[in-house]
């Protein structure tokens, strides 16, 4: 039995559910998994939501606010917040879906009565403690398409430019949809989250699942969802249809609410598509890709709209036509193998390291080396080597309960002898493979910027012309760090190092991709990676890219306790 069964066994037991049959039900997209626990003739689910994925909190509240708004949401009987279990009331097995699949004359009466349930929230007043689906969380989720999928089409991230080519044609079409927001968008209202509840009448029958990231948005978000279903295909006329029944029964202008239907249409399909695309790469739910023709499909059917025609040109500009309707295999864009460097003595930590490796000292609860490996499994690498010498039983510790399925951690042991960096390097390089690799320092984090950092770097990388291409922090802006800097950048992003100049621009963020040639000839046992680095300068095969996030060295315990008060700060609100 796993840690978390375990815990999920001693939260049911506590709520006089610990003799129930548990048996799993259809997992989704997130993180979450369900199981249908009976027990005589009563029958319960349990939501498990792994809390450094997911929080249980945002589903409870609102929860509480559809209630009290008329409308079917499961009960919450039982919680364990910090854990993420809850124990729901069960709604049954009905899922407009599977009603749907099981009689097909049933598919217009159900989507009446789900645009009934969206009149009848809509004329409700929002709750006021939700963010908004302002223009930054819609361009957020757009980068999924730019980030995830395009890159898996040609194998190669998109540089900065095209990137900010395709969300700055957004500026003028997000207003539109980001004025004056006045409902709750449930955002997953679709027929596999929405129940036919046996025995009721009215909207009583209509049960909704799947909320949690409910935000205060635009009254068509949901109808998108709803009407354009990455799942299952809703035809043309029965979706003009039940859209004509919502304008007419709210009186809302049918011509603005249209062109917004058709713009969040664009915006909700490309992020699917992305979304799709992240899962099988990065999750290995591969498939997801399957429904990305329909997808594609959908997002068609928008583009009449004339506010569009610009992001219609684009796309048909980078994505042919042919390539739409097919279902593709995804080309890897980014190195698929890491080592992070984690065998120091930790000496400037110490007395926080005396009985503790650096690398798993906490910053906000959380350990420094999860904090890397939580954005390496983000970008979608796969495979990352640790190495460990001081307190190694620790580490391997660390990494025995590390249960992720979507990244494999191999140990590289240097508890004879430390390394060094480059020796650490050397001595890992047949666990590593044969093409360019990240290489991470353990005491550092970052937090991305405009878009997915190490994304970036993979799209900055040419093969022909870079050996080794760190990713660099502007000196004034590098958290943790007082001296006077490391590298010069030239216009194409060659590097120099300082030398004997008073100062540099920018520090080496202990983050880069490095080609495995790099160590050929070089000497055994412990050296440093300043060797590799120089010889790649001497070469002109230096680069950097300029980190446009956060980033903060974590090199003494005063420097962590700064950033515990800030990461704090911020969780607080």
């Amino acid at each position: 039995m796993t840690d978390r069964m375990l815990i999920s066994a001693q939260f049911l037991k506590r709520y006089g559910w610990g003799d129930a049959k548990r048996s799993p039900l259809a997992d989704d997209a997130s993180f979450r998994r369900y199981e249908r626990l009976t027990r005589g003739g009563d029958s319960a689910v349990l939501m498990d939501a792994p809390p450094e994925f997911e929080d249980v909190r945002p589903f409870m509240a609102v929860t509480q606010y559809l209630q009290k708004a008329g409308l079917a949401a499961p009960k919450v009987m039982a919680s364990d917040e910090d854990n993420g279990f809850l124990l729901l009331e069960d709604m049954g097995n009905d899922l407009f879906a599977c009603v749907m699949v099981d009689d097909p004359a049933q598919e217009k009466p159900l989507y009446q009565l789900a645009v009934n349930g969206l009149v009848h929230l809509h004329r409700a007043a929002p709750p006021t403690d939700i963010p908004s689906y302002d223009a930054n969380l819609l361009l957020t989720e757009l980068s999924l398409f730019t980030d995830w999928y395009l890159p898996a089409l040609r194998g190669q991230a998109l540089s900065d430019q095209e990137r900010y080519e395709f969300l700055q044609l957004w500026q003028d079409i997000l207003p539109h949809v980001t004025q004056n927001l006045n409902c709750l968008a449930l955002r997953d209202y679709h027929a596999e989250n929405l129940m036919l509840r046996s025995g009721q009448a009215g909207l009583a029958k209509l049960g909704l699942l799947d909320f949690q990231d409910a935000t205060i948005g635009h009254k068509a978000y949901d109808l998108v969802s709803l009407l354009q279903d990455a799942r299952r295909d809703v035809s043309p006329d029965l979706e003009q249809e039940i859209l004509d029944d919502y304008i007419k029964a709210t009186g809302t202008d049918g011509q603005k609410f249209r062109l917004a239907y058709a713009i969040l249409g664009v915006q909700r399909n490309a992020k699917i598509i992305g979304i799709f695309t992240r899962l099988c790469m990065r999750d290995g739910k591969a498939a997801y890709l399957d429904k990305i023709p329909r997808v594609w499909a959908l997002l068609a059917r928008n583009f009449v709209h004339p506010v569009l025609s610009p992001v219609k040109v684009w796309m048909d500009d980078h994505i042919p036509s042919e390539i739409r309707s097919q279902n593709f295999s995804p080309k890897p864009f980014m190195p698929q193998n890491a080592m992070i460097l984690a065998a120091g003595l930790g000496k400037r930590m110490r007395p926080l390291s005396d009985d503790c490796p650096k690398p798993l000292i906490t910053v906000a609860g959380k350990e420094l080396l999860s904090y890397s490996l939580d954005g390496l499994c983000a970008a979608g690498v796969r495979d990352v080597v640790i190495n460990m010498h001081y307190l190694a039983d620790q580490m391997e510790q660390f990494v025995k309960q590390h249960h992720d399925h979507r990244m494999m951690l191999t140990l590289s042991d240097e508890r004879e002898q430390l390394l060094n960096s480059g020796g650490g390097v050397k001595n890992a390089l047949e666990k590593l493979g044969n093409s360019p690799f990240l290489i991470l320092n353990s005491d550092m984090i970052w937090r991305d910027g405009s878009c997915q950092m190490l994304h970036r770097m993979a799209a900055f990388w040419q093969d022909d012309r870079m050996d080794i291409m760190m990713l660099l922090v502007p000196r004034h802006k590098a958290f943790g760090y007082d001296a006077a800097g490391d590298y010069h950048r030239d216009d194409q992003g060659r590097l120099t190092a300082r030398g004997k100049d008073s100062t540099a621009d920018y520090v080496y963020s202990g983050i880069m991709i490095m080609k495995p040639e790099c160590f050929e000839g070089s000497q055994e046992g412990a050296f440093s990676l300043r060797q590799q680095f120089d010889n790649a300068e001497k070469q002109g095969r230096l680069f950097g890219i300029i980190h446009d996030g956060e980033w903060y060295h974590v090199g003494t315990p005063e420097s962590r306790d700064k950033l515990e008060e800030i990461f704090t700060r911020c969780q607080g609100g």
